[in-house]
């Protein structure tokens, strides 16, 4: 479906157009259910349900057989959408107390009751000169109060021409006021209009919900049915603009993946650099599992979760970036990703990483993909080896947990295991060292690495000078002593290190640093047995300007 989506776009332009209009179809219908729903949420329903005709319609004359299943499922539901149209105004307010919900035209009641609200004033004045004509009082007003109403006021010089059926309800100085029996009549009609206006809209829109109430299984299939197609279209318009491919999906337990991106991570780089793309080859008979190395921040961690995310957006339906992708089915994706503790229950680091092993171990099948990135570094690196080994051989050797694998590692020692299991495969993300300097390739290499840059991480992430050029002391004291010990994992003397720090210790007026020769000649300058406390003062200070404080 995605495919014919991506393939013709003024049908993906039609989708795009309609599927803007039909906004949060189920959630008003969850309120319509609850009667609780808006006149501008009804007018919206309208809507979405004038939108769906050119969908259907759409849908039908497609040449995806699923597509046009998807459009004989959608109900139109002409009826409730019709009398929506006619029942509701097209602008209605928020709520139904605030008047103005129902169009007119509708309810002939209603309508004279607006017309006797609104047009009041215009009915007055039309008594008013009715009456002066009658009597032939020019001066003739008509007035209002609290206390009497509406009112006729005559000045004292027309008393002689009031009607007899004129009846006087006040006196004043220079004129008297009169009620009539019309007057009376109107007011009791114009007072009571307001209330009666918003009692029948309320009673006319309830009418109306219930009405819709019998459309909700109707409207819910159609809120399905469109989010799968909201669903596709953003997988189509995502692949267009990302230049994805369409995958290939087979009953095998291949995963080829050529020049593999992580769709994430490529949208956010900044512009002008691209996404180093990668080739994944895993099946159970030539090339199982994967042991990943090398530096730090080199691109381990993303290469394995771009493969995660290739095989989920491929077995869910939508394209994949990459060149081109033949993915073998996938009954479950394990991953043991990133370090985390749980204080509150008494678990560690390590106890949450082993946990969520086993959990993998147990649960894994011949179909499964499992991405395994730094397990075992929570403990000790003896202990953490003989973990990752003994998972990794596991893997390995149990028909019924011959799963695909990615297992990403700065454990060297697990590059042995190529020559001992045949299925196993060492590759490394590669990095170039030009002038001391790291420069991070990010590009996926057949076999393993030995070395970690962790220093030079370090360097980059701001550490203090002296401790990275400390570090890379004590790593070589270290890399001696593992070569006195034949290659293997081996522990540095204490007095090696001891040594190696007094070395450090006295020899600081002796290095070669031109900041550090310039404070010793400041110190060496000094006579401090005449220097006054202010001298030394200024010239602590002028040190300190020396380092850059």
């Amino acid at each position: 479906m995605v495919d014919y989506i991506f393939r013709y776009p003024d049908f993906r332009a039609l989708l795009d157009e309609q599927l803007h209009r039909i906004g949060d179809l189920e959630r008003i219908i969850s309120k319509v259910a609850v009667g609780r729903v808006s006149p501008r949420e009804m007018v919206q329903l309208k809507n979405a349900l004038q939108a769906i005709q050119p969908l259907k319609i759409a849908c039908l004359e497609a040449e995806n057989e699923t597509i046009r299943q998807i459009g004989e499922q959608m109900n139109l539901c002409e009826s409730l959408r019709d009398r929506i149209e006619h029942e509701i105004q097209p602008d209605p307010p928020l709520v139904v107390n605030r008047g103005n919900v129902i169009a007119e035209g509708f309810c002939p009641e209603l309508d004279e009751l607006r017309n006797i609200s609104r047009g009041g004033r215009d009915f007055l004045i039309d008594i008013q000169q009715r009456e002066a004509e009658a009597t032939g009082i020019s001066s003739l007003k008509i007035g209002y109060n609290n206390v009497f109403g509406y009112y006729l006021e005559v000045r004292n010089t027309y008393k002689d021409k009031v009607p007899e059926e004129w009846v006087r309800k006040q006196t004043l100085a220079q004129a008297e006021r009169y009620i009539t029996q019309e007057l009376k009549e109107y007011e009791e009609r114009i007072l009571g209009a307001d209330e009666k206006i918003q009692s029948l809209e309320e009673r006319l829109f309830n009418e109306l919900i219930a009405a819709t109430q019998e459309f909700i299984p109707q409207i819910q299939i159609n809120a399905n049915v469109v989010a799968r197609l909201d669903c596709l279209l953003s997988f189509a318009k995502t692949a267009e603009e990302n230049r994805y491919v369409r995958p290939v999906i087979e009953d095998s337990d291949a995963l080829d993946i050529r020049q593999g991106r992580h769709p994430v991570i490529e949208t956010q780089l900044p512009p002008g650099e691209h996404y180093v793309p990668n080739d994944i080859l895993l099946d159970t008979e030539r090339q199982q599992i994967i042991i990943i190395t090398g530096p730090n921040m080199a691109g381990k961690s993303a290469l394995l979760r771009q493969t995660a995310l290739i095989v989920l957006l491929a077995q869910v339906g939508c394209f994949v970036p990459a060149e081109s992708a033949r993915v073998g089915l996938v009954d479950k994706i394990f991953t043991r990703v990133g370090a985390s503790d749980n204080i509150a229950q008494g678990e560690s680091t390590f106890m949450v990483e082993m946990t969520e092993a086993s959990n993998i171990l147990n649960n894994v099948s011949p179909r499964s993909l499992v991405l395994f990135d730094e397990l075992g570094r929570g403990t000790s690196t003896y202990d953490g080896i003989s973990i990752a080994w003994a998972i990794v051989e596991y893997l390995h050797e149990q028909p019924k947990a011959r799963a695909r694998t990615l297992f990403a590692t700065h454990y060297h020692e697990l590059n042995e295991m190529e020559k001992n299991f045949k299925r196993i495969k060492n590759f490394n993300v590669s990095v170039k060292e030009v002038d001391g300097k790291i420069i991070f390739m990010r590009r996926l290499e057949r076999g393993g690495s030995e070395h970690s840059f962790g220093i030079h991480v370090a360097d980059i992430a701001g550490m203090p000078k002296s401790i990275v050029k400390r570090a890379n002391t004590v790593l070589k004291q270290l890399e001696a002593d593992n070569a006195q010990v034949g290659g293997t994992v081996g522990k540095p003397s204490v007095k090696h290190l001891d040594e190696s720090r007094e070395g450090m210790q006295l020899s600081f007026f002796q290095l070669d640093d031109p900041v550090l020769s310039q404070i010793r000649d400041e110190i060496l300058g000094l006579d401090i047995n005449n220097l006054t406390p202010m001298e030394a003062l200024n010239k602590l200070n002028d040190i300190k300007k020396i380092v850059g404080g």
